[in-house]
């Protein structure tokens, strides 16, 4: 039995409402137009990369699943740094946003099963 309870498929669809988060919430919270606009940069990025990556809800599944999960750490790295950016670290509604999403990202990473079936390996 596996001690990870995230599967590919679960990942894939975490990963597409965090890029739903990062795309709308921004705005519907009220944070300002540069942090905006940073997520909304960010949002697309990653509905790009999980969007072909090989998970069973893949658009076209191109990046090995065990390849993103090598990626995924940076990711979450780069948004925890970013929470010492001044736009992000001086407005309490940034910096809380930010740290959330952080450790939402960071437990998904960690609890995910890097292994399991995907797309193409059905």
């Amino acid at each position: 039995m596996n001690a990870k309870p995230i599967s590919p498929k679960m990942h894939g669809l975490i990963d597409y409402a965090l890029v739903g988060s990062l795309l709308t919430l921004p705005s519907i919270l009220g944070l300002k137009k540069t942090v905006r606009n940073t997520y909304a940069a960010e949002g697309l990025a990653l509905l790009i990369y999980v969007a072909l990556t090989d998970h069973p809800v893949a658009v076209k599944p191109l990046i090995p699943f065990p390849v993103h999960g090598k990626i995924d750490p940076f990711n979450v790295g780069q948004f925890a740094l970013q929470s010492f950016l001044k736009p992000f670290r001086k407005d309490k509604k940034t910096l809380l946003f930010n740290l959330g999403f952080t450790a939402l990202a960071g437990i998904t990473v960690l609890l995910t099963d890097w292994n399991g079936p995907t797309k193409t390996s059905k």
